[in-house]
């Protein structure tokens, strides 16, 4: 368990952003004891196990602050649709056919591309329980797979008129009952790498009543929550149909915000809505690919970050991304900003690497002990090696990440000081096997779920 990593160009993130040229990181357990030059290095430390990381880069693990990973079964079958659509035609219909295994391989999957493209903490939000047992699978697949992960349990229980499925529905006081007993059990398993948070869905899968309930029980037992908020102008009229405000306004009116809050998305926003989530110290999750897949817009970045909103990266679900692959994300974030408002400087890759990394460990309440390299905290790294023909030159290294990088990068990725890839061996996963079972459980369920159609559509030019 101990490690010595030396000779390795360390991006730190610490407050000073400061770079190690040919440096070294001792490992201790699972946290970082030391680290400094090669030339400060002290002898003794060359006892422990040593990976020569000459010629590398050492960042702290990508932080993926938002996915769905049961939709890792639904890669393909819901393109060129709007969210509505999107839901009502494909991840409905097959949420509603779900099944343990199901989860368990999906949820192997999705932690299998998050590992290999540098990931080493994701928040899953499961949203759909049309059974009882789908919670446990997906908790156990990120547990064993040595990632760390913050498992999101979701609810619905409302919408059938807009297209929810009535078996997805749910009593809220049922929620609360098995919140309690997954927080209890699973919450800091897994060597304190899993955490429980309570999400329901969106305003329009939503009671009042229902998230009254839900955020009294979870500021009772310090649960954070998460919410879809205005990702779509759909979501921001149903609630002012419903409630006479947007769906951030209605939240306010409810005492729902607050810093231990993650508001994924965030599209359509005003400029009070900024105010509203900078004074309750709500934090975002940004999801650019998923934005753009379901046509949704892009969500106001620049004007949060200067409103000084803390903003976290993510890839959002495999239904709408449709990979979990964050150095991807990484490229995306910066560019669909770029092109947004017209202006090259409106974000830096400096800025989007900050998102994935300390600025998404704050937006999960973990910045105490990820999202940077620094003394005491957890050992949570990856290693890059950007001797490959898509990032040679590698003349900065950042911007070889942000703008060049494909994942192939990665190669290696140690969480909570145990590596769970190593020189491109994966140590914690069978890929093979995975892969495999996944590509099975996804044509069986398109098969239960009447979605087998969108896998023979027609050659199409035109989108209907």
């Amino acid at each position: 368990m101990n490690t010595l990593i030396k000779n390795a160009y360390i991006i730190t993130m610490n407050k000073s952003r400061e770079i190690i040229e040919n440096g070294f990181i001792l490992v201790e357990e699972n946290k970082i004891k030391d680290m400094g030059k090669n030339n400060d290095l002290p002898k003794k430390y060359e006892k422990y196990n040593i990976y020569d990381a000459r010629g590398k880069v050492i960042i702290p693990g990508l932080i993926n602050t938002h996915t769905h990973l049961f939709q890792g079964l639904l890669k393909g079958l819901g393109d060129d649709r709007n969210l509505v659509d999107w839901f009502r035609e494909v991840t409905g219909p097959s949420a509603v056919n779900l099944d343990p295994e199901d989860c368990y391989i999906a949820a192997k999957l999705g932690v299998l591309e998050s590992i290999l493209s540098g990931v080493t903490t994701l928040f899953d939000f499961m949203y759909p329980h049309h059974r009882k047992g789908l919670s446990e699978p997906i908790i156990n697949a990120i547990g064993e797979s040595g990632i760390r992960g913050i498992y999101g349990r979701g609810y619905i229980d409302y919408g059938v008129k807009y297209g929810i499925p009535k078996e997805l529905l749910e009593d809220y006081n049922e929620v609360i009952e098995d919140v309690e007993n997954l927080y209890n059990k699973y919450n800091n398993s897994y060597q304190g790498r899993i955490k429980i948070w309570l999400t329901p869905s969106m305003i329009w899968s939503q009671t009042k009543e229902g998230l009254e309930e839900i955020r009294k029980f979870s500021r009772s037992k310090n649960i954070p929550v998460a919410i879809h908020v205005s990702e779509t102008p759909f979501e921001r009229e149903n609630a002012k149909t419903r409630f006479g405000k947007n769906d951030l306004d209605f939240l306010e009116s409810i005492n729902f915000l607050g810093p231990d809050t993650l508001a994924i998305h965030c599209v359509h926003l005003n400029e009070r809505d900024l105010r509203i989530l900078k004074y309750y110290d709500v934090k975002v999750s940004y999801n650019p690919v998923s934005n753009m897949y379901l046509s949704s817009g892009v969500a106001p970045i620049p004007s949060m970050l200067k409103s000084g909103i803390t903003v976290g990266l993510a890839t959002d679900g495999s239904a709408s991304n449709n990979n979990q692959n964050m150095i991807q994300s990484l490229k995306f974030a910066s560019l669909l900003q770029k092109v947004d408002t017209l202006d090259p400087t409106v974000i830096t890759a400096e800025k989007v690497f900050e998102m994935a990394t300390i600025d998404a460990a704050r937006a999960i309440g973990l910045e105490n002990e990820i999202g940077s390299i620094e003394k005491n905290k957890k050992a949570d790294l990856v290693i890059l090696n950007f001797n490959n023909p898509f990032s040679i030159p590698n003349l900065h290294p950042i911007s070889a990440l942000v703008y060049s990088g494909v994942s192939n990068e990665v190669e290696s990725v140690m969480v909570n000081g145990k590596f769970i890839l190593k020189e491109n061996k994966l140590l914690s996963l069978v890929s093979e096997e995975i892969l495999i079972k996944a590509q099975n459980k996804a044509k069986k369920l398109a098969e239960r779920a009447n979605t087998s159609h969108l896998r023979y559509r027609p050659w199409r030019q035109i989108a209907f």
